[in-house]
């Protein structure tokens, strides 16, 4: 890191807080209303709530500085916000919204074709054509700065970050989208360089192939071998296990419901698909770059007598959303989970729900 940075060395818990916040409050407002009739009203309305859930929490120091900057068919979103008292940035790109066909795509054209990455500026580091094309997304869209003022969000950072510390955040798809989205800032004439961003991705699946994790092991790491990008991960979260270690899926969750055999089939699909294509997750032991959070099985012992194939796929499904929910990341964190603002958010106030 450089010498003038304001970053924890390492990794930091409370910077594991902080940016799980902030991924978290990316959800609010997902699904548009009604009187949401473009993009800009449906960001401008996600600008406020999060502000005010950002207002009302420990992170009142923090607040939107850019955007949300969301596409034209509004599956893709991320935001900056900005630290007044530490002048730190944050750049925050939503997960997956189920609601959005083109999140799917995202998630699931990693079967198909693996990319070229250009900034690594070698044919052989590769990322999925799905991931490849959410970030074209991401560094397209225009959002709102300071001077109200429409611009994408690699110009905003250059006038405004461009000697600031910056984190690149995101949960699910949006941690894998932070995972080339922040080699992609490193690589921007005028931008600085890696030693000024620290990347913190929560519940990813893997981007790239193994050339690409190398590469990006290599970016993330300062003059003193210490890792400045971290990939934490439930171990009962089946996400992060796509598209690199699939079958491990399968051991999931008993004695409360084994793997249903439709699922298990998926998975064998799914891995034939995308044999000899080496995907690999970022972050290294030896580096101390990936982080693993001791999940807890939610419904404890399985009911006697739910054998039956749609049961156990209700069961399974249960226990998967709530192992990759962001109540649950923020749970295992020992974060504080956000005030009643957060009604806003679909799936993360219906997790919290269910406990």
């Amino acid at each position: 890191m450089s010498t003038t940075s304001s970053f924890a060395t390492g990794y930091n818990l409370a910077e594991a807080q902080l940016t799980m916040t902030l991924s978290t409050l990316a959800y609010i407002d997902e699904n548009p209303l009604p009187t949401d009739t473009t993009p800009a009203i449906q960001a401008a309305r996600m600008r406020t709530d999060i502000n005010a859930a950002l207002q009302n929490s420990a992170y009142s120091d923090w607040q939107v500085a850019w955007g949300p900057g969301l596409n034209d068919d509004r599956s893709n979103m991320l935001y900056v916000a900005n630290n007044a008292t530490t002048s730190q940035y944050a750049v925050v790109i939503r997960g997956t919204a189920w609601t959005f066909v083109l999140d799917w795509i995202e998630d699931l054209t990693a079967v198909l074709a693996l990319v070229p990455f250009a900034p690594a500026n070698n044919i052989d580091v590769q990322i999925a054509w799905g991931t490849y094309w959410g970030l074209t997304q991401l560094t397209s869209v225009t959002g709102v700065d300071p001077s109200n003022q429409q611009t994408d969000v690699l110009t905003f950072l250059k006038q405004a970050a461009s000697q600031s510390d910056i984190y690149v955040t995101g949960h699910s798809l949006g941690g894998c989208l932070a995972s080339v989205l922040a080699p992609t800032l490193a690589s921007s004439t005028g931008l600085g360089s890696a030693d000024n961003l620290k990347v913190y991705t929560f519940a990813a699946p893997s981007a790239g192939n193994n050339s690409f994790a190398t590469y990006y092991n290599s970016l993330f790491t300062d003059n003193a071998g210490i890792s400045t990008a971290y990939r934490v991960y439930d171990d009962l979260d089946v996400v992060p296990n796509a598209w690199a270690s699939l079958s491990t899926i399968e051991t999931y969750y008993p004695p409360f419901v084994n793997c249903p055999p439709d699922i298990q089939s998926t998975i064998n699909w799914a891995q034939s698909q995308i044999s000899g294509k080496n995907y690999t997750q970022v972050g290294t032991d030896a580096q101390q770059s990936v982080i693993k959070l001791a999940g807890q099985i939610l419904f404890g012992p399985a009911t006697a007598g739910a054998t039956l194939s749609p049961i156990d796929d209700v069961l399974f499904g249960l226990e998967a959303l709530w192992q990759h929910g962001g109540a649950n990341y923020l749970n295992l964190l020992s974060a504080t989970q956000l005030s009643a603002t957060t009604a806003k958010l679909r799936s993360f106030a219906l997790l919290q729900s269910v406990v």
